[in-house]
């Protein structure tokens, strides 16, 4: 999905004072995950949440979910704006940023490997036509493992695990996948260290780094880790996945973890290790290539959002987005809007401050 629609499609709610029809989903879906049974039960509260609840999604571009996770309920008009809404970020982007080099260098997942690939350490195909049968089904074979995802998806959806058993099953499996969706992204599997592989075994745990690369100057900020639970294949926040926070300078974990649920973890609910004090293994290691990868190849983009795996021949990068930042600050419970619109160099935003 282009971005452009996807904000056209988030704009919609906006009408009459944010009750259209997706928003009223969302707002209802926002109800039910964060409120207790009483609290639905009350109108007179639910007037007064959701008169507070819409204007904040006129105000501060903050969608309910938005609402709850950074905690706005309890928040001055002062302390919400400090907070960097989903929205108001890819607005900020598709206005200091190049979106159509963006969309062909970053979103589409294949020509971001063919620009990484020397960081991507692992072979992938694309299928996007029955054509590409014979290659899919000659590289499962190959392979035997592959990880299967929409060529512009997000948040892991639609991505899963094929096997190759025979040749005729691949071709069926192919074929499928064609009817379901247009262009997938078909790759190597990632096999993870044992050190990343202890929070989960069945995803591959990952860390998301930004970083912002402007008027020569590198930074790195806001780093973060996502893990699965058991038996999910993605570490995504919105499968179900755990984040923690990251110092970026030492690479220690510095939070406890939280779900997109707002449920707090001190440690993994599978594995049962602590969070807080974790050591991510080969930091250093990580930065240097983080920006080696931003100066050299994507120089034209002022902010990327890496995901990075760790295997035991090293860091590879897996892919780049705008990323969200969602994550970090429930985590933390800080608002970035300020540096965010600083680091990309947003003019309009900092002179109107």
């Amino acid at each position: 999905m282009g971005m452009k629609v996807f904000i056209f499609k988030k704009m919609k709610m906006d009408k009459p004072c944010g009750y259209g029809e997706v928003y009223r989903v969302t707002l209802n879906k926002a109800y039910d995950t964060f409120l207790t049974q009483e609290e639905r039960e009350d109108n007179a509260l639910l007037k007064s949440l959701t008169d507070d609840v819409v204007g904040c999604w006129i105000k501060y571009k903050a969608l309910p979910y938005e609402y709850f996770l950074f905690n706005f309920r309890h928040r001055s008009e002062k302390e919400r704006w400090e907070f960097e809404t989903d929205l108001d970020r890819l607005l900020t982007l598709c206005r200091v940023s190049d979106n159509k080099l963006f969309k062909e260098e970053i979103n589409n997942k294949y020509n971001f490997y063919r620009l990484a690939k020397p960081y991507f350490k692992r072979e992938a195909i694309v299928v996007d036509s029955s054509e590409r049968m014979n290659d899919f089904v000659a590289f499962v074979k190959r392979q035997g493992e592959v990880f299967v995802k929409p060529l512009e998806g997000s948040k892991g959806r639609g991505a899963h695990v094929f096997l190759y058993e025979n040749d005729e099953g691949a071709a069926a499996y192919c074929s499928e996948l064609l009817a379901e969706g247009p262009s997938w992204m078909v790759e190597e599997r990632i096999r993870q260290s044992a050190a990343m592989g202890q929070w989960n075994e069945t995803s591959v745990n990952t860390i998301r780094i930004p970083s912002f690369l402007r008027d020569g100057k590198f930074t790195v900020i806001w780093t973060r880790m996502r893990m699965g639970k058991r038996g999910a294949i993605v570490d995504n926040a919105a499968a179900g996945g755990i984040v923690v926070n990251v110092d970026p300078k030492t690479g220690v974990v510095s939070s406890d973890g939280i779900d997109e649920s707002y449920n707090h973890f001190e440690k993994h609910p599978d594995c049962g290790l602590p969070f807080k004090g974790w050591q991510v293994p080969r930091w250093n290691e990580l930065l240097k290539t983080v920006e080696e990868l931003h100066r050299t190849v994507f120089y034209k983009h002022v902010y990327v959002a890496w995901d990075f795996a760790l295997t035991d021949d090293g860091w590879l990068v897996i892919e780049g987005n705008w990323g969200q930042l969602l994550g970090q600050q429930t985590a933390s419970q800080v608002g970035v809007r300020r540096k965010f619109h600083e680091l990309v160099g947003d003019e309009d935003y900092m002179v109107n401050q």
